[in-house]
């Protein structure tokens, strides 16, 4: 065959939410991208508000440095001491913001390492210099170890803290207890900041994941939309063309037939408007046994003659509804584009799947080579795809005959 499209057999995107799901079968509501824009909504059900999470990060950040405050003014005498503390107190807490918030990402990728080391400095040199105790805000420069580094390198960092926090008592002379206790409420003050940010962090991804979901699924609906509507008008439209051409020939020499005609014109013009009705409301059910019929008619108007061989039992679900549109798409193609003589239809069953081949002789001399660059196949294309079938149109070579196999499972 020339001119050929062939569309494998993918796994279709239930069996990628199967992967995504860890191998349990999504509902059916949740397929697609409008379906992952809902799935995505009941996840977040329980998550924070978008600024919600930054502002408790920050209220937890002001309580740490606040208690280390309160502790340093009662247990600390001298206005030169109490005030460098203060300023050291501040600094920390500014940089370990930077190490924190989302609006200083930038400013972290490109200053991280310095900006960590400063807040080291500023947390620990007190102390073995001065004998200065910091308090609780050595476990800032603990939570940074785990954030500013990636991977491997931030418990690396973090395990070279925990060695340098552990001698802090002995070396500001605490008792046994107190020593134990700073090093635990440092430890903690860590953790916390850490698991903080990282919830901040995992909120701003879900928000930005709901409105990447929320585009797609205006997307996948507005390709919808244009493809439900090419696929239903066009063969309407086309069929409404051949008749009134019909009926144009009659009305002088068979008046009585072309009004027969015209009735099926209106009729089929109502069902046009149904079509758009549907289209907007969203999925329609199609038979495929209805469409062979409908087209035999449609066909034999046209004056072509059908064959049509049906030896399989119509298939159920989505892919009923597949096959009736290809069956849609090849007749409206034949109808626009071929100077068909004879059009035959087969509906065939081959083992699991089911198979509908159409072929018409009405390839021109000079189109034989051609390729379609309409949108209908594309369509069919997607729509095949979509249930795991596989797509072969083309013309056969040598002939002026094109052929269109559409294969899909029986139950897809």
């Amino acid at each position: 065959m020339t001119g050929r499209t062939r569309h494998t057999r993918p796994a279709g995107r239930r069996h990628e939410d199967e992967r995504a799901s860890g191998g349990r079968r999504l509902p059916e509501e949740l397929d697609g991208a409008a379906g992952s824009s809902a799935l995505l909504a009941r996840l977040m059900g329980g998550v924070p508000p978008r600024r919600l999470a930054p502002a408790l990060l920050g209220v937890i950040m002001a309580g740490f440095v606040a208690q280390s405050m309160v502790d340093i003014c009662t247990s600390t005498a001298g206005h030169v001491h109490l005030t460098s503390l203060m300023v050291d107190f501040l600094l920390i807490a500014g940089l370990q913001a930077v190490h924190c918030l989302p609006c200083a990402a930038g400013l972290r990728r490109r200053h991280g390492r310095w900006t960590l080391a400063l807040q080291g400095a500023l947390a620990f040199l007190p102390l073995y210099l001065a004998g200065w105790n910091t308090g609780a805000m050595m476990g800032f420069a603990g939570a940074s170890l785990l954030l500013v580094p990636a991977g491997r390198d931030a418990w690396i960092g973090y395990g070279a803290f925990l060695l340098a926090l552990a001698p802090t008592g002995p070396v500001l002379g605490m008792t046994p207890a107190a020593s134990v206790y700073l090093v635990v409420a440092n430890v903690l003050s860590s953790l916390v900041l850490y698991g903080i940010t990282r919830l901040v962090e995992l909120v701003d991804r879900l928000y930005e994941a709901r409105s990447a979901m929320a585009a797609m699924a205006v997307e996948q609906e507005r390709r919808r939309f244009a493809r439900d509507l090419h696929d239903l008008l066009g063969y309407s439209l086309s069929t409404i063309t051949v008749k009134c051409e019909l009926t144009s020939a009659l009305v002088r020499v068979r008046p009585e037939q072309a009004l027969s005609e015209l009735t099926d014109v209106l009729a089929i013009s109502r069902q046009a408007l149904a079509d758009v009705r549907t289209v907007a409301r969203g999925y329609r059910e199609m038979s495929l046994l209805t469409e062979i019929e409908s087209a035999r008619g449609v066909l034999a108007a046209g004056g072509i003659r059908a064959q049509v061989d049906v030896s399989a039992p119509a298939p159920s679900g989505e892919a009923n509804t597949v096959l009736a549109t290809v069956l849609r798409e090849s007749v409206t193609n034949l109808l626009r584009h071929s100077r068909a003589e004879v059009c035959r239809i087969e509906f065939t069953a081959e083992g699991p799947d089911v198979r509908l081949l159409v072929t018409n002789d009405g390839v021109p001399a000079d189109r034989a080579g051609a390729r379609e660059n309409g949108t209908g196949l594309a369509n069919l294309a997607d729509r095949i795809a979509g249930v795991g079938g596989l797509l072969e149109v083309g013309v056969v070579e040598g002939t002026d005959c094109f052929r269109l196999s559409a294969q899909v499972p029986a139950q897809a």
